[in-house]
């Protein structure tokens, strides 16, 4: 038996309900996740901790140096298509 029912968790504030999410019984917990708007909860920066922060700066930076890596390896696959065309010319000669 869950010691919440779905009916009081709905009325709970958005902090409240990640907190009692799980005091709902498996059946609610599907209703609660499907009742949720799909929009992303934003999270103010000043709530976030300073190991947060680090955390979300070292992500943008991976996905930046990922960035990178992808256009380097795009620029290149190019450069060897280009040679095995050449060589294919070639072998024809």
């Amino acid at each position: 038996m869950s010691k919440l029912s779905f009916k009081e968790f709905m009325k709970l504030s958005e902090k409240e309900k990640c907190k009692k999410y799980k005091d709902l019984s498996d059946n609610d917990k599907f209703l609660a996740r499907i009742s949720q708007p799909l929009s992303p909860i934003v999270i103010p920066e000043e709530e976030l901790t300073k190991e947060q922060k680090e955390k979300i700066k070292k992500m943008k930076e991976d996905a930046k140096t990922l960035e990178e890596m992808e256009k380097f390896a795009e620029k290149h696959i190019a450069k060897l298509k280009e040679m095995r065309k050449m060589i294919k010319e070639l072998e024809m000669l």
